[in-house]
């Protein structure tokens, strides 16, 4: 079972990755609105890299809503289950 910064540690680093910014400009605050290379592209890649990476499956009706780190990460946690603190 994976923690919470675990999770989210990770889910950093792939936005990192998919956006090509540093890990230590993602926040709680960070998203579409706020990372200038946010686009519909690179969000369809960064919920192809997250569900890879996680190995879960988003519903496609989740995919839109999905425009924050926070909301990214609690349908993570919510996707691989109970996580330890």
């Amino acid at each position: 079972m994976k923690s919470k910064p675990e999770i989210t540690a990770k889910v950093k680093k792939v936005m990192a990755q998919v956006f090509g910014i540093e890990e230590e400009a993602i926040n709680d605050d960070s998203s579409m609105s706020s990372i200038e290379s946010w686009d519909s592209l690179r969000h369809v890649n960064l919920i192809i890299a997250l569900e890879q990476e996680f190995g879960i499956r988003f519903p496609d009706e989740e995919i839109t809503l999905l425009t924050s780190f926070q909301l990214l990460s609690m349908a993570i946690l919510c996707a691989v289950g109970g996580v330890e603190e």
